[in-house]
Formats: structure tokens, sequence, C-alpha cells
């Protein structure tokens, strides 16, 4: 490609120099506020298509939004056996995270940190557990990777959000207590049901399962309800 300039004669009115590639016309002014032009219908014709056709950014994440209001709503009817609960992500688990902590703070109370290092600690600790339970790396450990727990572990946090949005409506009472334990027993049965789904030899353990589930929302509700 043969780079020249244009001769004085044919300078820009305006100031500045046309610097041009003779074989391909196109040409660049110096002057202010000028740009490239010339053939093929701009340096930009064919940018601005490629734009409209990338994905939306949730899809670019893997955040599928259908996928998770469908689990949710699993969460919610406690219908356990719907085939969504087998792929959980941890998107929604992080979203029902900041959710639960969104809602403390319009309490006046700041537990982003604490419900997001409790859920990983929680996490690991429940996956060293039910592995244990599991045999270690049998095959009915499989679907119990720490992944796995901390999704699990995330999406169960749903009736401690219901709780916490109730408790910004009803005054506390007795009322409130009675609510809290029945949220913290739903949320813990909800997440040994899922583990029993994901690994079926476990569910003749589901009730010793239960119990360090319960152990672990109950501390989440301490902080709900405190």
């Amino acid at each position: 490609m043969e780079f020249g300039m244009r001769s004085s004669a044919n300078a820009n009115p305006q100031g500045g120099v046309d610097w041009y590639t003779p074989s391909s016309g196109y040409t660049y002014n110096t002057s202010s506020g000028a740009g490239f032009s010339g053939g093929a219908g701009g340096l930009g014709g064919g940018h601005s298509a490629n734009f409209e056709d990338e994905p939306p950014l949730l899809e670019e994440l893997g955040i599928d939004v259908a996928g998770i209001l469908k689990k949710t709503r699993s969460v919610l009817l406690h219908r356990l056996n719907n085939k969504v609960l087998d792929d959980l992500d941890m998107g929604g688990a992080l979203i029902f995270v900041f959710v639960l902590g969104g809602l403390h703070l319009l309490t006046g109370k700041l537990h982003f940190g604490i419900i997001l290092g409790w859920s990983v600690v929680h996490s690991a600790a429940l996956w060293f557990v039910l592995n244990q339970l599991a045999g270690g790396d049998s095959s009915e450990g499989k679907g119990l990777d720490l992944y796995s727990v901390c999704c699990v572990v995330g999406y169960c946090l749903v009736p401690l959000v219901v709780f916490s949005v109730l408790s910004l409506l009803i005054p506390r009472g007795l009322v409130t207590l009675a609510l809290a334990l029945l949220c913290t027993l739903w949320s813990s049965h909800t997440a040994a049901k899922v583990f029993v789904r994901r690994s079926p030899g476990l569910e003749e353990q589901q009730g010793l399962i239960m119990y360090p589930c319960l152990l672990m929302y109950s501390a989440f509700m301490m902080l709900c309800v405190y």
C-alpha cells in the first residue's frame, strides 16, 4: 500500500493536511473534527451490524433468568421432584444472598459480608459432612461437589428472604418468632431433600443431613430476627 500527501493546491480549505491511500481511496483529514472517509461504506460500516448481533449481557454472563425463576418457584411451592433442581446455578444463589443482605439493610443492619462469608464457610463444612456420609469418593458423592452444595445453600435461602420481607410488614412478637421457626424448618427440610435428590443413596440419612442444615439456617435466621 502506498501512502502519499496531497499537494497544496488540493489542501483542505479549513486547514490541515489530507492523508490518503491511493489504492483504496481512504482519506484522513488532520484538521479538528475530521475523520476517516472513503470506500467500502466507511470504516465503521461493518461494526454497527456486529454490535446488533451481540447476545444480551445476561446470556454472556451465563445467567438464565427464566431458569432461576423456575427453580425459585420449585423451592417456594416445595416441588422438589422437579427436574430443574438437577441443574442449579451460582447466579441465582448469589442473587438470594444479596437480596437477603439488602432486606437486612432496610432494617439498618449491614450484613452483606457476614451472609456471604457464612454461606461459604457453611457450604464447605456441609460439603465435607455430606461426602463423609456418602463415602468420600464413592459414586454416591458425585452430585455433592462443593459448587453444587453452594448452589443448594443459596437457593434454600428463599424462605428466609420471604421471612425478611414479611418482618418488614409485621410487628415483632410471637407471630414473628413462630414464622421464623417455620421458615427455618422450611429451608432446612428443602436443602436436605435436594441433597438426597442429588445423591439418592443418602435417602435413609435425610434426618441426619437435615441436622447440620438446621444449624446453618438457624444462624442465618438469628441475623434476620436480631
